[in-house]
């Protein structure tokens, strides 16, 4: 029962911590000054919204051969999109960076979400430890590597490799939730490599009392 109660608040803080970093990224990334090419993003974000519309109210009609044509139109956007914001994915991934890595580190081990939760990482870990951690659970290595890949490659080849790095973030994700969910201590593959632990903060408040 434990265990669950632990899985349960480690669900619920992640959530919290993942809004709260998205919404500041978000807001950071609307700003022109430091994202200049929000604009050209908008404008290439329209034009994919009007052509999703057009096709979802012409569903019923579309012949067969034309689904591939829409799966290349929407490959084509999402890479037009992912070039036009380059700029929000780096805030974004900096934001996630400063957030689970460095003010975790220095917070105790808790984000504000597990600080709600009332747990905490255990572990008097590194700092070092915490962006290992980090870019595991938040995939910042891949979407870093993203940022590289749409600069250096062209468009039919980054589109290739985007479909790889996705399923790679969904093994790697998926992993992680089994793992905290049907380990007896919770831990997942970000815990296990830096050898963290997930601990409701009582538990600690009741060690130190018995030391």
């Amino acid at each position: 029962m434990e265990m669950i109660k632990l899985v349960i608040k480690r669900v619920i803080a992640y959530f919290i911590d993942i809004l709260l970093v998205t919404f500041a990224a978000s807001m950071l990334a609307s700003i022109s000054y430091l994202n200049p090419q929000l604009e050209k993003y908008n404008r290439v974000y329209n034009e994919y919204s009007k052509f999703y519309e057009e096709y979802t109210e012409n569903m019923d009609n579309i012949k067969t051969d034309d689904i591939s044509k829409y799966k290349t139109e929407i490959d084509n956007f999402n890479y037009d999109l992912t070039r036009n914001n380059l700029y929000g994915a780096t805030i974004s991934i900096v934001l996630t960076i400063i957030y689970f890595a460095v003010f975790q580190k220095y917070n105790n081990g808790q984000t504000l979400g597990k600080k709600l939760m009332k747990i905490k990482i255990d572990d008097n870990l590194s700092l070092t430890k915490y962006l290992i951690r980090t870019f595991i659970l938040h995939n910042v290595l891949i979407n870093g590597l993203k940022i590289i890949l749409i600069l250096i490659l062209s468009r039919e080849k980054y589109i290739l490799a985007n479909d790889i790095l996705y399923v790679i973030a969904l093994l790697i994700e998926a992993t992680i939730i089994v793992m905290v969910a049907l380990r007896q201590d919770n831990r997942g593959l970000h815990d296990l490599i830096v050898n963290s632990n997930v601990v409701p903060k009582d538990k600690e408040i009741i060690i130190k009392k018995e030391v």
